[in-house]
């Protein structure tokens, strides 16, 4: 099976093994024709241009010459550490807990970079090139697309694959494709330098997450041990916060035994509940006096 292929279960039931083929030179004249009216249609009807987009994150302070030059500046500062990561400083030998170091400060400085562009790119998604790179990129996947024990198309039309694109077979065909057009690769993360680095010392699992070499328990960026959710725990794998002191599942700390110089140890710290006033019962014969007195006056 060719790196371009994968065999996915449809919803009718069924396997097929999706291929991608190179697209022709036709088929990339045909993708662009659809790239260009994608551009007008989108342009026509008021989508903002990637230019017309800079303009208005700067107008509202989202991007300016600060964020770029910080952008810069941390994309240089990851190469500088890889360099350092992989080369050393070039007078003696570089210890093993200064890599793991070295390492982690790349991948908090890569999470710095992405989340500094985040907003940016989400912003370029919604320009008129941007619709226009889609639809050229659909058009390739409906041309490219077969089902390879039959060798026909995967789609009929290029608004068979529209109307189908959320479709098993239809994303599927999407990941093939780019894999080949962008050359993506699905483990992307994996061979990122320092992630490379971490595993080849047995410092990271196969999730990615940082871990002891001798315990293989998950630690946190300064080593200490922690769960799945984060949470601090100590050698016997009860939790504790950052101090090292014991607490509870909820997150709450142990209560400790109290003196208590409040109230006798008989009593219940509850307040007592004052008795209700019995109410006075007036008989028939206090009555009848009463009404025999009030004659005689």
């Amino acid at each position: 099976m060719s790196k371009f292929t994968r065999r996915v279960t449809v919803e009718e039931g069924y396997d097929i093994t999706i291929q991608i083929k190179k697209p022709t030179n036709q088929q990339l004249k045909e993708a662009d024709i659809q790239r260009a009216k994608a551009w007008n249609k989108a342009f026509k009807e008021g989508v903002m241009t990637k230019a017309e987009i800079d303009k208005v994150m700067r107008d509202r302070g989202l991007w300016d010459d600060k964020k770029k030059e910080l952008e810069e500046s941390l994309t240089k500062q990851i190469l500088d550490l890889e360099k350092r990561l992989y080369r050393g400083d070039g007078t003696s030998k570089p210890k093993l807990s200064d890599g793991r170091k070295i390492a982690i400060e790349m991948k908090n400085k890569r999470l710095q970079l992405r989340d500094l562009i985040s907003e940016r790119l989400a912003m370029d998604e919604n320009t008129a090139e941007s619709l226009a790179d889609n639809a050229r990129f659909d058009y390739l996947v409906y041309a490219c697309a077969y089902n390879q024990e039959t060798e026909e198309p995967l789609f009929s039309s290029y608004e068979d694959y529209n109307n189908r694109g959320a479709s098993i077979e239809a994303v599927a065909a999407a990941q093939l494709l780019a894999q080949m057009v962008y050359n993506l690769d699905e483990d992307f993360e994996d061979k990122l330098p320092e992630n490379k680095f971490l595993s080849k010392f047995n410092l990271l699992n196969h999730d990615g997450q940082l871990i002891d070499p001798k315990t293989k328990d998950l630690v946190d960026v300064n080593g200490r041990k922690i769960n799945d959710l984060g949470h601090y725990l100590d050698e016997e794998g009860n939790r504790v916060d950052i101090d090292g002191e014991k607490i509870d599942d909820t997150g709450l700390y142990e209560l400790i035994d109290y003196e208590n110089d409040l109230f006798d140890e008989q009593e219940t710290p509850a307040a007592k509940e004052k008795p209700k006033r019995a109410r006075k019962k007036t008989t028939r014969k206090t009555t009848k006096k009463t009404v025999e007195a009030e004659t005689t006056d």
